[in-house]
């Protein structure tokens, strides 16, 4: 099966007239807006009208948005249910603001238990925030992926991912990112066969063997052969969008650098090609 590609840019970075233009000449035809934090309303429509020429011409196509994250009490698994209404209206409120950009798919992460919470609670609760979401994604032609993330957080493991996806309707599924797998990271392949027909949308980076890294594919410990032939084998079409660190590797002595996007993209344009060869 042919997937397509995308590259997910951050919120500080998708609307600098730099990156603009780069991600024009890029040969990806797809990217996803990443809003990190959560972004102010003013800063969001900052950007909306930034980007609105290149989206009306179709130049730069948003085929995913990753939902907000940065946040502890309001995340979809909190137990109190006030809480857990908050994040549920503020995450509706982000799609309708950037429902412009034409996006088809919704990255959410989960988030984690509560102290003394259970599991089993922590799922249901989940589940309730995406099932407060379905409407908004449709409305907005858009799925809602529920994004496998690391350090013990809901939905980290397939069993717990499946119990959020039992009976949910097909606008929802899973976006594996196979960097978060962690310690389990040899047992990637066989995740994406058993979550298969779930898998929307796949974070594509590289990670060593205790936590996610977010490195260039190839410069960790994962089994990029492996992992193409499983995402290879499913038979429905998934975007499969790179999630790299602004660094694109780790820098020496681990120092922080900001990315030149010229380079950067030129260097996750190479990496495509040699994951697409495997």
């Amino acid at each position: 099966m042919e997937h397509k590609w995308a590259l997910s840019v951050s919120q500080d970075n998708a609307a600098k007239e730099i990156w603009m233009k780069r991600m024009q000449e890029s040969v990806f035809e797809h990217f996803e807006y990443s809003c990190g934090a959560f972004p102010s309303r003013v800063a969001a429509e900052a950007n909306m009208t930034a980007l609105a020429p290149y989206i009306a011409e179709k130049s730069i196509n948003f085929t995913s948005l990753h939902l907000p994250f940065y946040w502890d009490a309001e995340r979809p698994g909190q137990q109190l249910d006030f809480e857990r209404n908050i994040c549920a209206q503020r995450l509706a409120h982000c799609i309708e603001i950037f429902a412009p950009l034409g996006m088809k798919h919704l990255t959410l992460h989960a988030g984690r238990c509560g102290e003394n919470q259970s599991r089993e609670s922590a799922i249901e609760c989940v589940r309730d925030v995406v099932k407060y979401l379905v409407p908004y994604a449709e409305k907005a032609g858009a799925k809602v992926n529920v994004e496998i993330c690391p350090r013990k957080s809901i939905g980290g493991v397939p069993e717990e991912m499946l119990a959020i996806m039992d009976g949910m309707p097909e606008c929802v599924g899973i976006c594996f990112d196979v960097n978060h797998a962690n310690e389990r990271y040899a047992e990637v392949p066989e995740w994406i066969a058993k979550l298969g027909k779930r898998i929307n949308t796949f974070h594509i980076s590289d990670c060593d063997e205790l936590d996610e890294c977010h490195w260039v594919p190839g410069f960790g410990v994962l089994d990029w052969k492996e992992i193409m032939r499983a995402i290879k084998a499913l038979d429905h079409e998934c975007l499969l969008i790179y999630e790299v660190s602004r660094e694109g590797f780790s820098a020496p002595a681990f120092q922080k650098r900001e990315a030149d996007p010229v380079w950067f993209i030129r260097h996750i344009e190479k990496n495509m090609e040699y994951l697409k060869s495997l």
